[in-house]
C-alpha cells in the first residue's frame, strides 16, 4: 500500500498553505462577524490556479489530481471554512463542465470560472421539497420553439449572489429521475432572481441563497448539458466528487480546532489530567483515520475506480468526527473557547452543517449500505 503524496499534489499543497496563510486566515474572523462574502480574494486563489484544478489541460485546467485537490481545501478550510466552501462548489461546477459541456459552453463558462473571471459557480439542484431526494424535484422546463421556459425555486444555493453561471438542474422529460436535465442559466436571463439570502449559524462568510424563475427564458440548445433525461446522472457523478470536498472541508475544520486547542491551552499554562489527555489523543487519531479515508477515496477516482462508497464512508466519518472534534475542543478549553474572540468558536459552528449538505450522514449510510448488498 503506498501512502506517499506526489511531489506535484505536495506542490499544491503547499502553494494552497501559503494562500491560505497570507491571504484568508488574517481576515477570517473579520469576514465571518461581518458577512463579508470575499470576492475578490476568491478571484486571487482562481489565478494562482487552484480552482477547479481536476479539469484537465485539454479543457483549460491545471490537470491535477482529486488526492491534491483534497489537500488544498484542507489548507483552505483551516483558514476559513466559509471560502473553502465557496471554491469546493465552484471547482465541482468546473468538472461537470469539463465533463459534460461542449467546448462552446467551456469557452463561454468553464475558462472564467478557472480564471478568476467569474467569481464563482453555483451548483443549483435543491429545492424546498427535494433536498436528499433529488430525483423528486419540481422546477419545470417547458420548451417554446428554440426557448427553454423554466418555473420553479431552487434553495440553499451557494454563491448565488456572485456566481457567474449556474447549473440548473429541471424536470422536462415527466416523473422521476429520468426525467430530469440539466441546463446553464445565467445571472442575466429574463425571469431570473435572486431570492432571500439565508442567516446562517455559521459560514456566514459565505453566500447561501433561494433562486426564482418566473417563465425565465433560455436557449435550450445552447444551454443543455445534458440530453435530454440525462441530469440526474450527471448530478450523482457530481455529489460523489463533491463529498470528497465536504470531506476534506470538515477535515480542515477539525485540524484547525485542533491547532486552536493547543495554542489556546498553552496560553493557559495549565496542565491536562489523564482523562483530558485521552480525550486528545482520540481526537487526534479520528482526524488521522478520516484523513486516510478522505484520500483514499480520492485515489480511487483519480485510478477512475468505484468510489462511491467510499467518498460516502470518508463523508459520513469525517464531518462526523470533525463536529465531535470541534465540540470536545470547546469543552476542554473551557470558557474561552465559547467567545467570538476565539476561532475555535466559529469552527464549531461552521462544522455542522458538513454532515447535512452534499447529502446527509443517514443518506451516506443507505449509499454505503447498498454498494455492501450489490458486492
Amino acid at each position: 500500500m503506498d501512502f506517499q503524496i506526489s511531489s506535484e499534489e505536495q506542490d499544491i499543497q503547499r502553494r494552497a498553505r501559503a494562500f491560505a496563510r497570507s491571504a484568508v486566515a488574517p481576515y477570517a474572523g473579520r469576514w465571518e462577524q461581518q458577512e463579508h462574502f470575499p470576492a475578490e480574494t476568491l478571484q486571487a486563489y482562481a489565478r494562482e490556479g487552484l480552482v477547479g484544478l481536476t479539469v484537465s489541460k485539454a479543457c483549460g485546467g491545471p490537470g491535477a489530481t482529486t488526492v491534491a485537490y483534497a489537500l488544498s481545501i484542507m489548507e483552505l478550510a483551516q483558514a476559513c471554512s466559509a471560502t473553502a466552501v465557496t471554491v469546493a462548489v465552484s471547482s465541482m461546477v468546473a468538472e461537470v463542465l469539463s465533463r459534460f459541456a461542449t467546448p462552446e459552453q467551456q469557452a463561454r463558462y468553464l475558462l472564467p470560472i478557472l480564471s478568476g473571471g467569474f467569481v464563482a459557480g453555483s451548483f443549483a439542484l435543491s429545492e424546498p421539497g427535494a433536498g436528499s431526494d433529488a430525483a423528486s424535484l419540481r422546477t419545470q422546463m417547458q420548451i417554446d420553439g428554440e426557448c427553454g421556459i423554466i418555473n420553479g425555486e431552487k434553495t440553499w444555493i451557494s454563491s448565488g449572489t456572485h456566481a457567474g453561471v449556474f447549473v440548473v438542474w429541471v424536470r422536462d422529460n415527466g416523473e422521476g429521475s429520468r426525467g430530469i436535465s440539466t441546463v446553464l442559466v445565467q445571472p442575466d436571463d429574463v425571469g431570473f432572481s435572486i431570492g432571500r439570502k439565508e442567516d446562517k449559524m455559521g459560514l456566514r462568510a459565505s453566500s447561501t441563497v433561494s433562486l426564482h424563475f418566473g417563465d425565465c427564458s433560455i436557449p435550450v440548445e445552447a444551454r443543455r448539458l445534458s440530453e435530454k433525461g440525462g441530469g440526474f446522472r450527471i448530478a450523482m457523478t457530481a455529489l460523489d466528487g463533491g463529498r470528497i470536498g465536504v470531506s476534506s472541508q470538515a477535515w480542515g475544520i477539525a485540524k484547525g480546532a485542533m491547532e486552536d486547542l493547543r495554542e489556546g491551552l498553552r496560553q493557559q499554562g495549565r496542565s491536562l489530567l489523564g482523562e483530558e489527555r485521552a480525550q486528545i489523543a482520540q481526537m487526534e487519531s479520528e482526524l488521522l483515520a478520516a484523513r486516510a479515508l478522505i484520500l483514499r477515496a480520492a485515489w480511487l477516482k483519480d485510478q477512475r475506480k468505484p468510489f462511491s462508497a467510499q467518498a460516502a464512508m470518508a463523508k459520513a466519518f469525517a464531518t462526523e468526527s470533525a463536529n465531535r472534534i470541534c465540540q470536545q475542543a470547546v469543552t476542554l478549553l473551557g470558557e474561552e473557547g465559547c467567545t467570538q474572540l476565539h476561532s475555535l468558536e466559529r469552527r464549531l459552528r461552521d462544522c455542522k452543517v458538513t454532515t447535512i449538505y452534499e447529502g446527509t450522514s443517514e443518506v451516506q449510510r443507505i449509499v454505503i449500505a447498498r454498494s455492501l448488498m450489490r458486492a
